[in-house]
């Protein structure tokens, strides 16, 4: 408001009081349709770069959907695993019952032919 007296003082000293306070109303009503102005500009990008509370819910939509497909995901690849170990299991059981059989029948042409070679004597 010291600003806008100054004015009009000067003013009022050259150009006289009825003209002095037409143009300092002017001056006054265009400071503050300008201040106006750019307190909405100034709205309007705060508004812009800021998140909405619609924002951070479709944000979070995003964020629960892909967690599920990743936990989709997991459980498949993990599915598959335990696929690959059973067959694996089954494959080592599978060895491991032939290797015992073999050994078996070593152990029982070995114990034969000794039995025979202890007769023989």
């Amino acid at each position: 408001m010291g600003s806008v007296l100054k004015l009009y003082t000067s003013l009022e000293e050259k150009l006289g009081k009825e003209t002095a306070k037409v143009i300092t109303e002017a001056v006054e009503e265009l400071t503050k349709e300008k201040k106006n102005e750019l307190k909405m500009e100034l709205k309007e990008e705060l508004a812009n770069e800021l998140a909405t509370k619609r924002d951070i819910y479709e944000l979070k939509l995003e964020i629960e959907e892909i967690t599920r497909k990743d936990i989709y995901e997991l459980k498949v690849e993990l599915e598959k695993v335990r696929k690959e170990i059973e067959r694996t299991k089954a494959e080592m059981l599978k060895w491991f019952i032939g290797l015992f059989v073999s050994l078996v029948i070593f152990l029982v042409g070995w114990s034969w032919t000794l039995i025979k070679l202890v007769l023989q004597k």
